[in-house]
């Protein structure tokens, strides 16, 4: 029973260890201003029609599909990750 218990609070210990790395870790962008996609837009022409840098545009739009954006979705296209 003790040796159950040891294994057990190791490893909650370690459960608790990666836990509070990860929260450290992990950013969530902040959007200021968003854009509804239009016909015939890309990621790509976002990014030029916003003066914006590509991997500062993923950044704020983490889930974003460039393969697969539609007409109406909506894309930030100013903020920042805090």
């Amino acid at each position: 029973m003790v040796k159950s218990t040891n294994i057990s609070v190791a490893l909650i210990l370690s459960f608790l260890l990666i836990s509070m790395f990860v929260a450290e870790t992990v950013s969530d962008p902040v959007c200021s201003k968003i854009h509804a996609v239009e016909e015939g837009e890309t990621c790509f022409g976002i990014v030029q029609k916003f003066n914006l840098e590509e991997p500062h545009f993923l950044e704020i739009n983490p889930n974003i599909n460039c393969n697969t954006i539609f007409v109406g979705q909506w894309v930030c296209v100013e903020g920042k990750v805090i």
